[in-house]
């Protein structure tokens, strides 16, 4: 196999892990590992209070959590993966729809997402998104209580 297709592989088992929703239990630690150490999830548009950018792999997997937490029934569909001229990048296209645990609100985003793969670990995963449509179902304040449960949860001190 040449290393896009080996990427690829990796690529689209990230994603399949999604087909029935958010993995549970040792399927969603497995799931986590996919990230490199010093991996990066980016959101350049993400409106305050949510990060902009979530640096390594520990507090990406404290982000997952609670964003899996609070959207239990997210489904992925119209999934579309393109391929690049460098075989570590590839180019995403796709639709999430979830209820909003902590709200009661659908949300409902198309995405457009880059991911960096390197020896079959996701180095880079940025992705754009309406941050509107963040905000409405998510509101505010919630965001704002994620935030501060992933960084403690992580054990990351917070200056007030």
């Amino acid at each position: 196999m040449s290393a896009q297709a080996d990427n690829r592989a990796t690529v689209e088992r990230f994603w399949g892990a999604l087909d029935d929703g958010p993995p549970r239990g040792p399927a969603l630690e497995a799931w986590k590992e996919t990230f490199a150490e010093d991996g990066v999830w980016e959101m350049p548009f993400a409106p305050e209070p949510l990060a902009k950018s979530v640096p390594g792999r520990h507090l990406i997997g404290h982000f997952i959590d609670w964003f899996f937490d609070s959207v239990p029934d997210l489904r992925i569909d119209s999934l579309t993966v393109h391929d690049t001229t460098d075989p570590e990048l590839f180019v995403l296209e796709l639709h999430g729809r979830a209820t909003v645990s902590q709200t009661g609100k659908i949300y409902a985003n198309t995405y457009c997402t880059h991911m960096r793969i390197r020896d079959g670990k996701i180095v880079l995963f940025r992705e754009y998104f309406n941050p509107d449509v963040v905000l409405e179902a998510f509101g505010h304040d919630e965001i704002a209580k994620g935030m501060s449960a992933v960084l403690a949860a992580a054990g990351v001190e917070v200056s007030q």
